[in-house]
């Protein structure tokens, strides 16, 4: 599972209004979806919360969906939002990880996951933790 949060998304909202903020994140979910969808259809993405989303890789090791990470990642940081007024970029903070044999719960796993993104947002945002 790799799961994603928009870098100073509240900033967004504060900035532009939540009209925006909503923009962003529909356009947010094009992006991706259109990684996937040129991916792999099984490749399911999930708003969870907020601006967090999950992305599950059913079936696939961590090691399998690095090139797919990379290329979401790309298309986030590379892609401009056009908005009324500007366009505005926006990065991302992501983290990784696949079910180990010692989960002993589904908790155990989005719990490795979530700190994986932490990890990343705490040392400096715009980047991938896969643990």
């Amino acid at each position: 599972m790799m799961m994603f949060d928009i870098d100073h998304f509240k900033s967004i909202n504060d900035t532009y209004g939540h009209l925006a903020g909503d923009e962003v994140l529909k356009e947010v979910v094009h992006i991706v979806q259109n990684v996937l969808k040129q991916s792999d259809s099984k490749i399911k993405l999930y708003r969870t919360g907020g601006e967090e989303f999950n992305v599950i890789f059913q079936n696939y090791k961590v090691e399998e969906t690095t090139d797919i990470v990379k290329r979401i990642f790309s298309a986030i940081n590379s892609t401009p939002i056009h908005l009324k007024e500007k366009d505005i970029h926006i990065t991302a903070s992501f983290g990784v990880s696949e079910i180990s044999p010692h989960d002993v719960s589904i908790t155990d796993f989005y719990s490795r996951v979530d700190k994986a993104l932490y990890h990343s947002k705490r040392n400096g945002r715009n980047t991938i933790t896969t643990v």
